[in-house]
């Protein structure tokens, strides 16, 4: 019986995490080859590209389409279209206005294209700790995960490409991701859970981009 208990437990703890694995976020389609990035020194998990001896100097005005949203959690019904709709249009509206500030004292007239996307956005579970992979800490662990017990992170990724207007040049390239911990697994998702993220790669690009044009750094 106790065999019989153990075996079933396990088998729903597989199917879960299975099921869990398999709602792996999309890959954007902005960055079509992502062999060209490399590991950023400034966050882990962070990958750039910056092509050799790009000038921003040459560039005094910044345009960014509208910004897609991909949802990683296909069920949460608070990620409906209203608020994707308001995620992207903070974001890019805070871009535009941080970015521009930067490069519009450029006596170069010339144009950048930001794509932006947010390739993931969702309640994820936090990895497993190696203890959880015993088989009766993995059952009791997808049990916990079964019935929302257990709390989850907010995961949002973003991508990330600076094209020249004119030759359509690529000059840079970004991946990222940013976690919010302790999300209950029936808590709303609200634009004010998001933002923090947002105003955190604002700020951080923004920084970036004129260490760029004083000729500080050579990496995002």
């Amino acid at each position: 019986m106790k065999k019989l208990l153990s075996t079933s437990l396990f088998t729903v703890a597989i199917s879960f995490l299975f099921i869990a694995c398999a709602n792996q976020p999309t890959t954007s389609t902005i960055i079509s080859d992502t062999s060209m990035l490399k590991a950023s020194p400034f966050k882990d998990g962070a990958h750039y590209y910056l092509k050799k001896g790009v000038n921003f100097k040459n560039y005094n005005n910044i345009e960014i389409p509208a910004i897609p949203i991909i949802k990683s959690d296909k069920k949460d019904a608070s990620l409906d279209e209203a608020l994707l709709n308001s995620i992207s249009v903070y974001f890019r509206k805070s871009l535009l206005s941080e970015l521009n500030s930067v490069v519009s004292k450029n006596s170069k007239q010339g144009t950048l294209t930001i794509e932006v996307s947010v390739t993931s956005l969702g309640k994820e579970f936090k990895d497993l700790k190696f203890y959880q992979y015993i088989p009766v800490g993995l059952a009791l662990t997808a049990l916990k995960r079964g019935a929302g017990f257990e709390d989850k992170n907010l995961v949002i990724g973003i991508a990330l490409k600076v094209t020249d207007t004119k030759t359509k040049e690529v000059l840079a390239m970004v991946v990222d991701t940013d976690i919010k911990e302790g999300i209950k697994s029936d808590q709303k998702i609200k634009l004010s859970d998001v933002t923090p993220s947002l105003d955190k790669w604002v700020k951080h690009y923004k920084i970036k981009l004129q260490e760029l044009l004083d000729n500080k750094h050579s990496n995002l």
